[in-house]
């Protein structure tokens, strides 16, 4: 690295740090104030409790709420465009250095800035989601959820499928439970009250029912037994069946990957998942992209100071999150492909960012 790259690292990587922590910050007094604030004082939670409960929504701050590439928005227009302020981006122009070799440094500690957020997001980030969501859960929510829905299994062991019109998951029980399996010779039909899962014995277990077998060679007629208490015919676990349950922030991308491609085996939907496996790569590298959005705003604001620089950056941010809404909802619902969904507004935002970088007046 040479002086001028050393020079504008230094001074990215300081704005950045001082930047980061004054939006974790912002948002943390604003959660705090608006959010938990009656949670704390009503369920007298722990100080403590409190603080640990703020150390592990750092993840949900900086990648969630792209706080960390906002960050990096800033930074890159205070830098530099309080470098245009002073000239320096002139004289360095006036020498012979290129806006692009001036760019060289911020862009590169952009790239290692985003390969350090997906790191982060895949060890700490993931451990930190998971600690999180059992605080939120054991101290400021007492209501026990009892919700039911309906579920449904395919492709399960011997070719079974399995449909439950009223499923607690927290009981890891259902209610009005109808099996089937098709096989060469015969077709297999249960029905039953209630299914739920026996950890001791690790099977799912069926009461009050019917077990029909429809024979070929009983030229289709139907033999069938009374089920007081049995074990039900395939053998996945609740962890196996309820894995893409989880929020996509509790698992690394390759858990991730694992989890859907066992959903798909068992014939689940897994379109938003797919988004959400992508995102977690086309996040961080928001950090990279919206870097080359700095460069020709710092030039054409560097009369505006630093007001009208975090003015602008959070009228990027907004516009990004707009675009980023719209292309993950379609993405959600089947309208576009998981990679474009997830990609879309990092790909809008660097061919705005290079447009406005190659039209940048020197």
């Amino acid at each position: 690295m040479t002086i001028l790259d050393r020079y504008l690292a230094k001074r990215l990587l300081t704005t950045l740090f001082k930047v980061l922590l004054a939006l974790v910050l912002l948002v943390s007094v604003i959660d705090l104030i608006v959010t938990r604030q009656r949670d704390i004082a009503r369920f007298q939670i722990p100080a403590d409790v409190v603080l640990r409960y703020y150390v592990t929504f750092l993840p949900t701050i900086l990648f969630e709420y792209q706080a960390a590439a906002v960050a990096v928005l800033i930074s890159g227009l205070m830098v530099l465009g309080n470098a245009a302020q002073n000239n320096e981006i002139t004289a360095l122009l006036a020498g012979g250095v290129s806006l692009g070799r001036i760019a060289r440094a911020p862009a590169a500690m952009a790239l290692l800035i985003a390969v350090a957020v997906f790191g982060v997001q895949e060890t700490y980030g993931v451990r930190a989601s998971k600690t999180h969501a059992a605080l939120e859960e054991e101290y400021f929510s007492r209501i026990t959820d009892h919700s039911r829905f309906g579920v449904s299994w395919t492709n399960l062991g011997e070719g079974w499928t399995c449909h439950v019109l009223q499923f607690n998951m927290r009981a890891n029980s259902g209610q009005d439970v109808y099996l089937h399996a098709i096989h060469d010779d015969r077709i297999e039909e249960i029905r039953a009250r209630r299914i739920f899962w026996e950890p001791d014995q690790e099977r799912w277990l069926l009461e009050d029912g019917r077990w029909a077998v429809f024979d070929q060679r009983r030229n289709w007629e139907a033999v069938s037994r009374r089920i007081t208490q049995t074990l039900a015919p395939f053998q996945e676990s609740p962890e196996e069946l309820f894995a893409l349950s989880a929020p996509a922030q509790a698992k690394t991308a390759g858990e991730l990957a694992a989890d859907i491609a066992r959903a798909r085996r068992l014939g689940m939907p897994v379109e938003e998942h797919l988004v959400n496996y992508h995102l977690k790569f086309s996040q961080p590298a928001l950090c990279f992209v919206i870097i080359w959005l700095a460069f020709p705003f710092a030039m054409r604001l560097r009369r505006g100071g630093i007001t009208l620089g975090f003015g602008v950056s959070i009228c990027v941010a907004m516009a990004y999150l707009v675009v980023f809404a719209l292309s993950a909802g379609l993405g959600y619902m089947g309208k576009l492909p998981p990679p474009i969904a997830a990609w879309l507004a990092n790909a809008v935002f660097w061919a705005v960012g290079m447009f406005l970088f190659y039209r940048t007046p020197t």
